[in-house]
């Protein structure tokens, strides 16, 4: 189960562990940077804030016994007005090395989002992604693919995910719209059988958002500004027969 790290003073790390030890779950996590924390500004104050708070959320997830932290970990969430600079981008690789170091050490390792291009300049497509990981230079970093973002930006996304299986920790199931598995322009099942095919066995995600299930302001972050679900199990059941279509071969 996915537990989001957005609001640091709301969680309660060892309440949570206890609670997935109670059910036989796992947790793993997600988590961004705002602005003012971005690990590839030139201002060091700014990237030291970022390193600082993701050291945090790397704390928080291993003491809830998560072993994961995935998601854009590498700068904000934003559409910029031009390409990145190349030494923001060394930048970021350098400051992510420190965190992929300290993570390492609490046992949790880093899987960065691939996202699209009107959501970050820095790794909005899988090539871009494995550019980063090789600049970081720490073998604690890997890639988070997700099938909404490779919609976008991907040429050849099934070659990609291939391409990307070396340092694929999480493979992530997003309809085109981001509702129903099945309500969409995407053939996820194609997409779960090329990535078994080429020998994925890691971790498969699901993603789906409908706006009453969120937070008003995640709804206007993600701009999901329609109802495209309003019953989660039946979103949840029709993913996991995907999953099932596509793996369980």
């Amino acid at each position: 189960m996915v537990v989001p790290l957005r609001r640091f003073e709301d969680i309660e790390p060892q309440a949570l562990a206890r609670a997935f030890a109670a059910h036989g779950l796992s947790p793993l996590n997600t988590c961004g940077l705002s602005p003012d924390k971005d690990i590839g500004d030139a201002d060091a104050q700014v990237r030291a804030r970022g390193i600082a708070h993701l050291r945090h959320a790397v704390a928080l997830a291993r003491d809830m016994g998560s072993k994961q932290i995935g998601g854009v970990l590498y700068g904000p969430i934003h559409k910029a007005a031009s390409p990145l600079p190349e030494a923001a981008f060394r930048r970021a690789a350098e400051s992510m090395h420190e965190v992929a170091a300290h993570a390492a050490e609490a046992g949790v390792r880093l899987a960065l989002e691939v996202v699209n291009r009107y959501e970050t300049p820095l790794l909005y497509n899988t090539r871009r992604g494995l550019e980063f990981i090789e600049a970081v230079a720490h073998d604690n970093v890997f890639l988070h693919l997700d099938t909404f973002h490779m919609s976008i930006d991907e040429s050849a996304p099934f070659a990609m995910i291939e391409a990307a299986l070396p340092r694929l920790a999480y493979l992530e199931l997003d309809q085109s719209h981001r509702g129903d598995a099945y309500d969409g322009s995407l053939d996820l099942v194609a997409w779960a059988r090329r990535a078994a095919d080429v020998g994925y066995d890691g971790i498969v995600g699901v993603e789906a958002f409908s706006r009453q299930l969120l937070a008003p302001n995640h709804a206007d972050a993600l701009a999901v500004w329609e109802e495209r679900f309003v019953d989660g199990q039946a979103v949840a059941r029709n993913f996991m027969q995907v999953i099932r279509s596509g793996f369980d071969r």
